[in-house]
């Protein structure tokens, strides 16, 4: 049965290779320990990814992001990795399991720790619920329901909550500093650029999205020796006015949540990444050929 299930994945992997479908896949979290009840933010236990890669290396390339917008003919379907967000754990856990199988991976951070900025909002939150449960922190919040999701879903459409949280969360986040960032440069990892202060960009006005596009996109760089020409949107959201935003100043290509493949017509700033989640081989298997197969609409 699983032989017959590689044996179909590998010709759905031709087909779409033909067409010229690829597919990134996004992370944020991997680490030893399954995502706990009170955590927001997916995660993938280690040993999980690996197995996500070799399976992605049976199936296909994986090669860096911005080859995924090369139209070319492959005989094999093209995957990238990429990872959002300043966690330490990119270096910790992700970094020896990249080295091990020798591939590539993009890496979209904010750099808040060369701006003296603490933990992202939704670190604190999730500390906070860690100590005093989702009940206390939803009535201190003011947000009807106590689930986490429904909270952290509150928090992101409300900077004022957003602001509070990361002013009360100095000693809760485990982030990557200027050392681990250099470490992923090092790696031979691809830098790209995610805000400082990861707003929902469509949500601003144009002055202030505009801003946040680039705030902190020059000092990243000179840290890295990288140009910043690859964005990914914060919270994978983005609009037609904020993706030609994010052209007009100077990225080359910017991706979305949009679970889809990337095709020959897609856009090049509403380009889709898919998070598989903590989900066995098979699955991602499975999974990752129907997005390959499926067609690709050309503003993604």
């Amino acid at each position: 049965m699983l032989l017959g299930q590689r044996s179909l994945a590998a010709v759905g992997g031709r087909l779409a290779a033909r067409r010229g479908r690829a597919l990134a896949l996004v992370y944020h979290r991997v680490r030893p320990q399954p995502i706990q009840d009170y955590e927001v933010v997916p995660c993938v236990p280690v040993e999980q990814f690996r197995g996500h890669v070799e399976t992605l290396l049976a199936m296909g390339d994986i090669v860096p992001v911005e080859e995924l917008i090369i139209s070319r003919r492959s005989p094999r379907p093209r995957f990238a990795l990429t990872f959002d967000d300043d966690y330490a754990t990119h270096v910790r856990h992700v970094l020896p399991v990249l080295r091990g199988f020798s591939v590539p991976a993009t890496f979209f951070l904010s750099g808040r720790a060369l701006h003296g900025l603490g933990p992202y909002w939704w670190e604190v939150l999730e500390a906070r619920m860690r100590h005093d449960g989702p009940e206390r922190v939803a009535r201190a919040l003011d947000v009807p329901r106590a689930e986490p999701h429904a909270i952290a879903a509150a928090c992101e459409e409300d900077p004022a909550r957003q602001h509070h949280l990361e002013a009360d969360g100095a000693d809760t986040g485990d982030q990557l500093g200027p050392s681990e960032m250099a470490a992923l440069v090092g790696a031979g990892m691809t830098i790209g650029f995610h805000t400082v202060r990861h707003p929902v960009l469509p949500r601003l006005a144009p002055p202030d999205r505009r801003r946040a596009l680039t705030e902190g996109r020059e000092r990243l760089q000179d840290l890295t020796g990288q140009s910043m020409t690859v964005f990914a949107y914060p919270h994978g959201r983005t609009d037609a006015l904020t993706a030609a935003d994010t052209r007009a100043v100077g990225y080359e290509s910017a991706w979305t949540g949009a679970g889809r493949a990337v095709g020959r017509r897609s856009d090049r700033w509403r380009l889709g990444r898919w998070e598989a989640g903590p989900v066995e081989a098979d699955v991602l298997r499975a999974r990752a050929l129907a997005r390959l197969l499926r067609p690709v609409p050309a503003d993604g």
